[in-house]
């Protein structure tokens, strides 16, 4: 067991940046930046967020999307995906509604049981989602409900903290640690002791053959915009307890190739927007909204950056050309 503080008030404050992030995801999605049929379902007071939010929740999940796309669509076995700290993500619903369907033979979510059983209960209630699962008969609740269990779908409540255990319910619902398998972590990590996220890498790079890992999160602590940032959040009793230790995106690339991982690459929010979203896209989301505060604009995307690593046995692997050099266009 690794040992933490089980600060109460923290553990809420984080639980609510699930319903900040969920709304912001719908927000976009009204507005038209990104598609997801679903997260309205998960919304009860749907509130529409400022330009700078909208644009930052399109960049990044079109990023993220498309590390999981190319992913999947890699040659080679069918894959699975863990999701550290899901909370009401809906990437399950909207790959199996798309073309990486075939290629995707299980998905988990991991998050607190205070979130899992919230999600779980939408799950059931909305045919939407129940029936993107399979037929009721093959879908079950576990562990008083904060468990949902599906033919190729694994939700399971557990605090991240308590890895040892985590994992070992992970192992029970069928991860298969021989095939290759992604993790997402969306400002999740951040919030955990370094130490700690340090011991679930470590249980990943040890146990798991092939493994890819998707990451989102804040950097930049130390400057003007990086200090209000974490005294903004500090008064919200969120405290971002691994930035220090990944401050940057050398750290963040680091954090993997000191554990002998084949590729690490981290980017700011800023060069996946200026460089990486070709022109159409650019244009398409500039029209959506204007954005009159441009510096404001430069400066939060500066402080968040999307990371991908990866590791394998596999001596020619496919996932060696996963990169974001290109964006595919919206559809």
């Amino acid at each position: 067991m690794i040992p933490h503080q089980n600060l109460e008030g923290q553990d809420n404050a984080i639980r609510d940046t699930n319903d900040d992030a969920t709304v912001s995801r719908l927000s976009a999605a009204q507005l038209g930046y990104l598609v997801d049929p679903f997260v309205h379902l998960f919304v009860r007071r749907p509130v529409r967020r400022s330009p700078i939010i909208n644009r930052g929740t399109f960049i990044r999940q079109r990023a993220l999307d498309s590390l999981v796309e190319q992913f999947l669509q890699s040659p080679g076995p069918k894959k699975q995906i863990v999701a550290l700290g899901a909370g009401f993500d809906t990437r399950y619903f909207i790959i199996k509604s798309g073309p990486g369907a075939e290629n995707l033979k299980k998905y988990f979510e991991v998050d607190f049981p205070e979130l899992t059983v919230k999600k779980a209960m939408s799950i059931q209630r909305h045919p939407a989602l129940h029936n993107i699962l399979g037929p009721k008969e093959d879908i079950r609740l576990e562990k008083g409900g904060t468990e949902l269990i599906g033919p190729d779908y694994c939700l399971v409540g557990g605090d991240l903290r308590e890895w040892d255990q985590v994992a070992a319910r992970l192992i029970h619902h069928g991860l298969d640690p021989t095939i290759p398998t992604m993790f997402l972590s969306e400002c999740v990590f951040i919030y955990i002791a370094p130490e700690v996220s340090q011991y679930i890498l470590e249980w990943i790079t040890r146990e798991i053959k092939q493994a890819m890992f998707v990451l989102y999160e804040q950097i930049k602590p130390d400057d003007a915009f990086g200090r209000m940032m974490l005294k903004n959040l500090q008064e919200r009793s969120i405290e971002l307890k691994g930035i220090h230790a990944y401050p940057d995106l050398s750290a963040q690339e680091n954090r993997f190739m000191g554990l002998g991982w084949q590729k690490a690459k981290a980017v700011d929010i800023n060069e996946l927007h200026d460089h990486w979203l070709d022109v159409t896209e650019k244009s398409r989301i500039a029209r959506l909204e204007i954005l009159d505060e441009l510096e404001e604009w430069h400066l939060l995307s500066s402080h968040y950056c999307v990371s991908w690593a990866y590791k394998t046995d596999e001596p020619d692997t496919p996932w060696s050309s996963i990169d974001l050099k290109k964006a595919k266009k919206h559809t």
